[in-house]
C-alpha cells in the first residue's frame, strides 16, 4: 500500500458546478478491478512513451482529481491511469478545503496553446520549425500542445494522428498556426474546429513578437 501523500491536484485549489464530492477531494483510491491505459485505434499503446500503466484490482493508490472530478490514479512512477466509475472506490479523502463551484470556460486555458502548422510533403515533417516554435512560446510561458512532439507510429495512418491530435487541442484555449497552414488539410480541419468551439485562433510569430514587445 503507498504511503498517503497529498497529491496537489486542481481539484484542490477550484471545483466545477456539477463536482460529485461536495468539498472532500479523494487521497487514496482502491481498485476493484484490474485496469489499464485504453488503446487507441490501429496504433494501440505506441503513444505511452515507457511501460503501460496498470493497476491491479485490491491496490491502493494515490489519487489525482481534477475540476469536474474526474479521478487518475497516480502510478509508482508518476503516470497518472485515468479511472472510470466502478474500476475503483475512495479509500481516503484529503483534509476538507471548500472551494466555490466554478464553469471552466476557454479563457481559463488561455496560456494552454495548441500549435498547428504543416507536415506532410516537409522534410522531417516540419518538425523543425514546430520545436522551435514550441520552444519560443514555452519560453515567454504558454504552455503548448506540440504535434510534432507526439512522434510517427509505423503503420498509422492520417486520421489516426488527426484523432490524437484533436483530443490535445480540446485541452487548449488558443490555436496558434504557422506559417502555410492553409495547404494543410490536418491544420485547416483543426483551426476549422477551434473557430466552430469558439477557440481563438492567431499567428504563431505574431504571438511570440507581441509577448516579447510587452
Amino acid at each position: 500500500m503507498p504511503t498517503e501523500n497529498n497529491v496537489d491536484c486542481p481539484a484542490l485549489h477550484e471545483r466545477a458546478a456539477g463536482y460529485p464530492y461536495g468539498d472532500r477531494v479523494p487521497l487514496t483510491v482502491q481498485m476493484l478491478k484490474t485496469t489499464t491505459a485504453d488503446p487507441m485505434p490501429c496504433i494501440g499503446f505506441a503513444y505511452i512513451k515507457g511501460t503501460v500503466p496498470v493497476a491491479e484490482a485490491g491496490a491502493t493508490f494515490p489519487a489525482w482529481t481534477n475540476r469536474l472530478g474526474a479521478v487518475s490514479a497516480v502510478m509508482p512512477d508518476g503516470t497518472k491511469l485515468g479511472l472510470r466509475p466502478g474500476e475503483f472506490k475512495v479509500a481516503t479523502w484529503q483534509p476538507a478545503r471548500p472551494a466555490a463551484p466554478r464553469v471552466t470556460r476557454w479563457i481559463d486555458r488561455a496560456n494552454h496553446l495548441y500549435l498547428a502548422g504543416p507536415m506532410t510533403g516537409f522534410e522531417d515533417f516540419n518538425f523543425p520549425a514546430f520545436n522551435s516554435m514550441a520552444a519560443r512560446l514555452r519560453a515567454i510561458g504558454y504552455v503548448v500542445e506540440n504535434p510534432a512532439e507526439h512522434g510517427v507510429v509505423d503503420d498509422a495512418e492520417w486520421r489516426d494522428y488527426m484523432a490524437y491530435d484533436l483530443t490535445r487541442l480540446g485541452l487548449c484555449g488558443i490555436v496558434a498556426v504557422l506559417p502555410g497552414w492553409e495547404n494543410s488539410k490536418g491544420a485547416r480541419l483543426e483551426v476549422h474546429i477551434a473557430r466552430e468551439l469558439g477557440m481563438p485562433v492567431v499567428n504563431a510569430h505574431d504571438l511570440v513578437s507581441i509577448e516579447i514587445a510587452m
